[in-house]
């Protein structure tokens, strides 16, 4: 397992900000999730940059999968314990299967672009 190398902040460098660049520096913090602004600075002197990702839209998508697969598993053991599933059933699980595959679909195109 790897075991993350502790560098203890025994040091301190003090800069002069304005109130412009402060709020500045707290709004950036915040859109990155950063609670302790020491940490924030200290990520953003070493490396450089900080990326913030958003997985609500990634959750919501693996629920209507997850909802879909429900579905389709549903069909299916009807059709193995009944021997027939009714045309309208398969029909609106077309339906809300094209639905979710759109979402996909559109989720993906969104990630390409930012690449």
């Amino acid at each position: 397992m790897y075991k993350q190398e502790y560098f203890p902040s025994n040091r301190q460098i003090h800069i002069k900000l304005s109130d412009e660049e402060l709020e500045m520096i707290r709004d950036r913090m915040e859109q990155m999730g950063f609670k302790n602004m020491s940490a924030y600075i200290r990520k953003m002197a070493i490396d450089g940059y900080c990326i913030h990702i958003d997985f609500t839209e990634i959750h919501e998508l693996a629920k209507m999968m997850c909802v879909d697969s429900r579905n389709i598993n549903q069909i299916a053991k009807a059709a193995n314990t009944y021997g027939w599933v009714d045309e309208k059933t398969i029909a609106d699980m077309k339906v809300e299967h094209e639905k979710v595959l759109e979402t996909v679909k559109e989720y993906f195109d969104k990630l390409l672009e930012i690449m």
